[in-house]
């Protein structure tokens, strides 16, 4: 079972790749386009679009009850697959803002190394 089961649907297999992805409307259809982190030298494509079209609902209008409103609604797949690629985009970016933690402390700790590594050196040299 997947954790992904609408991107899965989608066709894609590798849904940990995502790096990111957008949506935009034209015309009434949406294209969601999913761009992947890939490996140097692969030869998968670095994005795929999707494309979905709105669907079509009427609703009486305001205050008149012979008058009809025409609008487009998302698709409930792209819906599904956006719930699912902001799960994936979210802990990417979780995982990078550890990683620059973790990072900032390695610096600061490797600069106190070497602040108290050059006093117990003066130490030494004081002593001499």
């Amino acid at each position: 079972m997947s954790d992904y089961p609408t991107l899965n649907e989608m066709g894609i297999l590798n849904p940990l790749e995502i790096d990111r992805y957008s949506l935009q409307t034209v015309n009434n259809i949406d294209i969601l386009r999913v761009v992947y982190r890939r490996k140097k030298g692969s030869v998968l494509p670095a994005s795929k679009r999707f494309r979905f079209p709105r669907t079509e609902k009427m609703s009486l209008g305001h205050g008149d009850a012979r008058s009809t409103q025409v609008f487009y609604e998302i698709s409930p797949v792209v819906h599904k697959a956006m719930v699912e690629l902001d799960r994936i985009v979210r802990a990417r970016k979780d995982r990078n803002q550890q990683m620059e933690v973790i990072r900032e402390e390695m610096q600061r700790l490797q600069e106190e190394t070497s602040t108290r590594i050059d006093y117990i050196n003066s130490l030494i040299e004081d002593l001499s």
